[in-house]
């Protein structure tokens, strides 16, 4: 169960990124399979298609978005500057509290991966 909710989880974000770029047929049915849960059989009554062209439908998007994902990498990307972000603020925090001497240097190390990202 696990696998199955990380990989759900992982064609919400590609979907959040690229769903714009699927078609409309293919961006609804991934709708209601991802955002609204719905069962294959669920998705196809709504759509007036048999769940053989939902699984299809659904197939076709997530070969789509991971084609996107490995051309474009806006995810890999995000992923990345949120990561930077996250460290350079802990890190700042640590300084302004007094914590830790050398989290300033660790925060503009952080910046600087920022900046590699953006460039």
């Amino acid at each position: 169960l696990g696998d199955v909710y990380k990989r759900q989880v992982e064609y919400g974000w590609l979907l959040d990124f690229y769903g714009a770029l699927l078609t409309e047929h293919r961006l609804r049915v991934m709708r209601m399979y991802l955002e609204e849960d719905l069962s294959l059989q669920e998705i196809a009554d709504a759509m007036g298609i048999t769940r053989q062209g939902v699984h299809d439908a659904i197939n076709h998007a997530q070969k789509q978005l991971e084609a996107y994902e490995a051309k474009l990498g806006l995810l890999s990307r995000y992923r990345r500057l949120t990561e930077a972000v996250g460290e350079c603020r802990t890190e700042l925090d640590k300084a302004i509290s007094g914590e830790d001497a050398q989290a300033l240097v660790r925060a503009r190390e952080a910046l600087r991966r920022i900046e590699d990202i953006e460039r």
